[in-house]
């Protein structure tokens, strides 16, 4: 919905009008106050769960369920153990295939503003259904095995994936295949300063005979008292790709979401049969936010800090998602082998 919210109103107003100030860029903000109200219209209607509601009735919540949680030491352990050996590989994965697919879409592929958007929301409109599935499923077959498959075959097909769109949005292949509609060249000069420099902007946009285009920008600067012009660095932006290699990539994006679906859709499930029902609420909470908020949430981050750093590699990013869940499924697996060995 968020996706589609900003596609309407970036698609309904120029470039200059989103990204002023007090631009269009604010106005998805303005009406997600609308789902405040529902969701604060939803939480008074809610009733507790009928087990917590009993242990209420009979006077046996937890009095200090915080201390409860973190003090007792096997309370303690399997906070530990749902945070290292489930939601900190869960939280990656969400984040890698949500989100640092799209920033990679837009920033490294350097695809047009609505490709990258529409790919998302037709991949994730089909993967949505599996989050539902994989719950269903988990009641049947177990959660652990669900959400360690899921981290495996990402950890396994993460850097392929990636890979692939750099290589089908390489201009050099598309240059090789001929120009059918030729190049359009668009100059525009404005002033700046007060010592009368310009700034030349040459924008040229490439169709290609499949379908795909691409637009290249280059930037000069004409020095007033010289007349020199020193020239800027083109870089190629807002490539549209053909349509097969587009539904291509929205079969790729939809296989990320789909890992997603198989280590979020139990997660909650999970925490819930994790924990007595005195602390329960308590003790899911650290886990599951640290997981998703600080393990997840830096997927992004991290992800550029690495490719600004280690310029030579595009894929270097996905190194921190790999090596959380490696690490959370390593654990995951020690926890149940030490299980075996007691039984």
């Amino acid at each position: 919905m968020a996706l589609g919210v900003i596609m309407l109103v970036k698609m309904n107003m120029t470039d200059e009008a989103f990204n002023a100030e007090w631009g269009g860029w604010r106005y998805p903000f303005w009406f997600s106050i609308l789902l405040v109200g529902v969701s604060v219209y939803i939480r008074m209607k809610m009733e507790e769960s009928p087990l917590f509601s009993k242990l209420k009735s009979e006077g046996k919540t937890a009095k200090n369920p915080l201390k409860e949680s973190f003090s007792h030491k096997a309370n303690f352990k399997m906070v530990l153990l749902a945070l290292f050996g489930a939601v900190m590989g869960q939280g990656v994965i969400w984040y890698t295939g949500q989100f640092y697919a799209q920033s990679f879409l837009e920033t490294k592929v350097m695809l047009d503003f609505e490709q990258s958007r529409t790919i998302m929301l037709w991949a994730i409109l089909f993967a949505t259904p599996f989050f539902i599935f994989f719950g269903w499923l988990s009641d049947k077959i177990g959660r652990k095995w669900i959400m360690l498959l899921g981290m495996l075959v990402a950890i396994i097909t993460y850097r392929p994936i990636f890979n692939y769109f750099l290589e089908k949005s390489d201009i050099t292949t598309w240059q090789q295949e001929g120009i059918s509609g030729g190049n359009v060249n668009l100059t525009k000069t404005v002033a700046f300063g007060n010592n009368g420099d310009s700034l030349i902007t040459n924008t040229q946009t490439f169709t290609f005979n499949s379908g795909a285009a691409y637009t290249q920008q280059r930037v000069d600067t004409l020095r007033s008292a010289t007349n020199e012009v020193i020239t800027g660095k083109p870089v190629v932006k807002d490539k549209i790709l053909p349509t097969n290699t587009y539904w291509r990539f929205v079969g790729l994006v939809f296989i990320l979401i789909f890992y997603v679906t198989m280590v979020y859709g139990p997660i909650a499930a999970f925490l819930v049969e994790l924990f007595p029902v005195r602390i329960r609420y308590t003790s899911m909470s650290l886990p599951y936010h640290i997981g998703n908020g600080v393990f997840g949430g830096l997927v992004p981050f991290i992800g550029v800090l690495l490719q600004t750093t280690f310029t030579s590699d595009p894929l270097v990013g996905l190194w921190y998602p790999i090596a959380i869940a490696a690490l959370c499924l390593l654990l995951e697996q020690y926890i149940l082998t030490i299980k075996l060995i007691k039984k």
